[in-house]
């Protein structure tokens, strides 16, 4: 045991904390941070051998909505093949700081596009989903890395938070499935050594912390906001992608020294920038709250003590959740049993 293992325990458990409050984020997290000290061979099997395990309590705990989201998840799950295939063959042949350019230019717009919160669903759902499926095998057996394109897809489909969780967890549990069983015929067959000895000891690393972090994320998530949790780690993922993308520009000597520093400054101080206004622009002061009417929901404006009931409003890309239509209920006079005071506005 040396210290870049005891770090990457450390980051374990950070990333699982993340991954059990909002369904993803272990790999988009530990990836990045432990590519400072491992190469992607050594550390994607072991990522991905860990990630089946943590998708598949997931989607144990999800199980109630499987059958709501199959559909949604299937025509991505469908085309996921080819794409690992070709991620794999990349991983095996490709030079190590090659791959990790790959990984730390595909993340750094996922993380730009999540602080924005940035939405525009699909029209045609399963169209979409088939078309990006290789993209994603590909990005994950490659980098480990999808639960970020995964979430911009499937946000902006207006799955509630569970469903979203769910459907997230049937994706990758195949791709990590499909992933892990490609590396061991590459490594039996075509010599690519991907499931080796030092690769597989990084495992108790990863797992011992993810059975503590994911029950805590999951009793975190019910006691803070979500979006404002998300935003946070988004931001601290792009900090960190930034300083792993100015070293290895570094160490591929692409630039010198000082450009290098110079680059993460600059990268730092956009994700800073991002992150304080995603956060800034949340709608703190506007809430979903419960109805006296039953089955409807009012949104409360800030100062304004009464709630409005009323169709549901356009996505802003700042809420998770979906606001349901109310039902209309007319105002009734006192000669025909109502109250004296007239009924809510309807708008």
């Amino acid at each position: 045991m040396d210290w870049s293992t005891i770090w990457l325990a450390i980051v374990a458990l950070g990333a699982s904390i993340i991954n059990g409050a909002i369904g993803y984020g272990f790999s988009s997290i530990v990836t990045p941070i432990a590519l400072l000290w491992f190469s992607n061979k050594i550390l994607n099997p072991a990522v991905v051998s860990v990630e089946l395990v943590v998708n598949v309590a997931l989607l144990f705990r999800e199980r109630a909505f499987i059958p709501a989201t199959k559909g949604r998840a299937l025509p991505v799950v469908m085309t996921l093949l080819p794409g690992v295939l070709l991620g794999t063959l990349g991983l095996s042949y490709l030079a190590v700081n090659d791959v990790k350019v790959v990984v730390y230019v595909m993340l750094l717009p996922m993380v730009v596009i999540q602080l924005l919160g940035l939405r525009r669903p699909f029209t045609n759902e399963r169209r979409s989903g088939l078309a990006i499926g290789p993209g994603i095998g590909f990005l994950y057996s490659l980098t480990t890395i999808s639960g970020p394109p995964l979430a911009v897809f499937f946000r902006n489909q207006g799955l509630s938070k569970n469903e979203f969780r769910c459907t997230l967890a049937q994706v990758r549990v195949a791709e990590s499935s499909l992933t892990l069983t490609t590396y061991f015929l590459f490594t039996e067959f075509l010599g690519a050594n991907l499931t080796s000895a030092p690769s597989l000891g990084l495992v108790p690393f990863l797992l011992v912390p993810v059975l503590i972090g994911v029950p805590v994320g999951t009793w975190l998530v019910a006691r803070v906001s979500r979006d404002s949790f998300t935003r946070l780690v988004m931001g601290m993922d792009g900090l960190v992608v930034s300083f792993g993308l100015s070293q290895v520009i570094l160490k591929l000597k692409w630039v010198g020294s000082t450009v290098s520093d110079l680059v993460f400054a600059l990268l730092a101080a956009m994700v800073v920038a991002l992150a304080a206004y995603s956060l800034y622009k949340l709608p703190g002061a506007r809430k979903l709250v419960d109805s006296t009417l039953p089955g409807s929901q009012a949104l409360v404006h800030p100062g304004n003590s009464r709630p409005v009931v009323g169709p549901p409003r356009a996505s802003t890309g700042d809420s998770t959740e979906p606001v349901m239509e109310a039902p209309s209920h007319r105002a009734t006079s006192p000669e025909e049993g109502g109250p004296p005071l007239p009924g809510p506005t309807l708008r």
